[in-house]
């Protein structure tokens, strides 16, 4: 599995809407952490690793995010 990947194809491995990612770049998703803007991309590049464990141990996310896992999940 890649380490990176744009936006289109994290929205598409993890089924969650792309509209959905980039609105809460800075919130729920920290640059740094969960995306990354490399040299002379306009567009972030995403830690698939990071992502994967927002979604696997929601016990470790913020309170923002528990709520929209749970209605995801509902």
């Amino acid at each position: 599995m890649q380490k990176y990947l744009s936006t289109s194809k994290l929205s598409k491995l993890l089924d969650i809407n792309v509209k959905w990612l980039n609105q809460h770049k800075g919130s729920i998703f920290q640059e740094g952490i969960h995306y990354h803007y490399p040299n002379g991309f306009n567009d972030c590049r995403w830690n698939v690793q990071a992502m994967t464990q927002w979604v696997e141990n929601p016990d470790t996310t913020s309170t923002i995010a528990n709520e929209v896992l749970n209605s995801l999940c509902a």
